[in-house]
């Protein structure tokens, strides 16, 4: 679970990232992003009134959708014809040729 709760108080403390970071157990790559995140959304240390931690993590790292894409199913058919014309070509060479 993220601390950033524990990261926004010793924020207010004054306390550089590095020894957030040090403090908390969390990185101080992480412990940068929950600031700058907290800044954008003009949240600090106390938090606003009737915000928890579930709702603090909801706003700052809302799920952004990715549109779900759907995979490509060969033709065999044009496939086995194509392997058909090349009489070189055998199957374990196709394997092969994409590593």
């Amino acid at each position: 679970m993220r601390k950033i709760e524990e990261v926004l108080r010793l924020s207010a403390q004054g306390k550089s990232v590095r020894v957030i970071s040090r403090e908390t157990g969390v990185s101080r790559p992480s412990v940068a992003t929950y600031l700058e995140k907290a800044a954008e959304h003009e949240i600090g240390w106390p938090l606003p009134a009737g915000m928890d931690v579930q709702a603090l993590e909801q706003l700052l790292f809302a799920a952004v959708e990715t549109p779900k894409s759907t995979p490509v199913i060969p033709n065999w058919q044009e496939v086995a014809t194509e392997i058909q014309a090349h009489n070189h070509l055998t199957l374990q060479l196709l394997w092969l040729e994409p590593r």
